[in-house]
């Protein structure tokens, strides 16, 4: 089994490193940067089925098989809509603070201020600590700074004003593979637990929700251990 990691918006391949070390005993692990973003800051391609086409190329230029595909934020709808397909890797998908598959609900005044986001270090903190919501590590959140300042500003407005408006929940249709769904229990930044059995989990009617105490947006750096726990879990259990 290997899982593929996907980060939210802003970050990078660097977003899974706290929760590697208690993945990698029992699976291969590979993570990934999408276009615009960590080491493929300079790569187009940006709306979800861009995205979509460039992870699923990237698996199969590794040739992998028996993957767990998990997407967090942003690329928890990339990581649907790839399911969609039903590729023939494909044995799971796990969703960590997903972006729903339909329009993000969110307001035009807190589009207009991401929008306005321009990378410079106040701002990368800022965006930083407001997604976690409890404040991570001095070392974990230097590295999810400088994350968020190396991001292409052009990837970065084309989810804001197209991605997270793009409306996919009509075209996934019924998907058979087993879903683990992820909430942090402080997470303001999307949809929450009931919201998210309604809309993201529609499509799946093999799927399961865990909520962690005590986290935000930013799972996969404030609470490696848990994540990772309920991740070996699902796989262990669900996938083979």
């Amino acid at each position: 089994m290997t899982f593929v990691l996907m980060h939210f918006l802003g970050g990078s391949h660097r977003t899974w490193f706290p929760t590697l070390p208690y993945l990698d005993g029992e699976h291969e692990c590979v993570a990934l940067d999408t276009p615009g973003f960590g080491d493929a800051a300079d790569v187009e391609g940006y709306s979800v089925e861009a995205m979509v086409e460039h992870v699923d190329r990237f698996i199969r230029g590794l040739g992998l098989q028996n993957v767990v595909l998990v997407g967090h934020s942003m690329t928890g709808k990339v990581a649907v809509v790839l399911a969609s397909r039903s590729p023939d890797y494909l044995k799971g998908v796990v969703l960590v603070a997903p972006s729903p598959p339909g329009p993000q609900p969110m307001s035009e005044a807190d589009r207009d201020q991401q929008r306005a986001y321009g990378k410079t270090r106040p701002e990368a903190e800022a965006f930083v600590d407001e997604s976690s919501a409890f404040r991570l590590p001095d070392d974990v959140r230097e590295v999810a700074i400088a994350d968020a300042q190396r991001v292409n500003l052009s990837a970065w407005r084309a989810w804001v004003d197209h991605g997270s408006r793009e409306d996919w929940s009509e075209r996934l249709g019924t998907l058979d593979y087993p879903v683990l769904l992820v909430c942090g229990e402080a997470d303001e930044q999307v949809p929450g637990p009931d919201e998210q059995r309604r809309t993201t989990l529609a499509a799946f009617p093999h799927s399961q929700l865990e909520i962690i105490p005590d986290a935000g947006h930013l799972m996969p750096l404030q609470t490696p251990r848990a994540l990772a726990r309920l991740m070996l879990d699902f796989a262990r259990q669900q996938c083979g």
